[in-house]
């Protein structure tokens, strides 16, 4: 199975990717938020353990963060190579043509 793709696509799906995670990472800061509220009047064990279950959910996101943007990061780059390579076979083949018309 052959997959077609265009530079454009490309671009589309990086900026999508940066997009949600942009709204994952607002997601985020509202759970927070309402988590350090909570906080304050939350007291023991319960709250103990609470807390390092937030602690390592926030640093689990945060690994999910950097790496939903190292893949918008390679997808741009992908598409800019894809750009590049599409102009210079189009130069060549124009070249070419030019050459076999001559």
């Amino acid at each position: 199975m052959a997959l077609t793709v265009t530079a454009e696509e490309l671009d589309a799906l990086a900026k999508h990717i940066a997009d949600v995670n942009e709204q994952t990472q607002g997601t985020l800061r509202q759970v927070g938020s309402t988590v350090d509220t909570l906080a304050g009047t939350w007291k023991g064990n319960a709250a103990t353990a609470f807390g390092n279950l937030m602690t390592r959910f926030h640093e689990d996101a945060t690994k999910v963060q950097e790496a939903l943007m190292a893949i918008a990061e390679q997808i741009s780059s992908s598409a800019d190579v894809y750009a590049r390579n599409e102009e210079e076979q189009q130069q060549s083949m124009t070249g070419i043509t030019g050459r076999l018309s001559g």
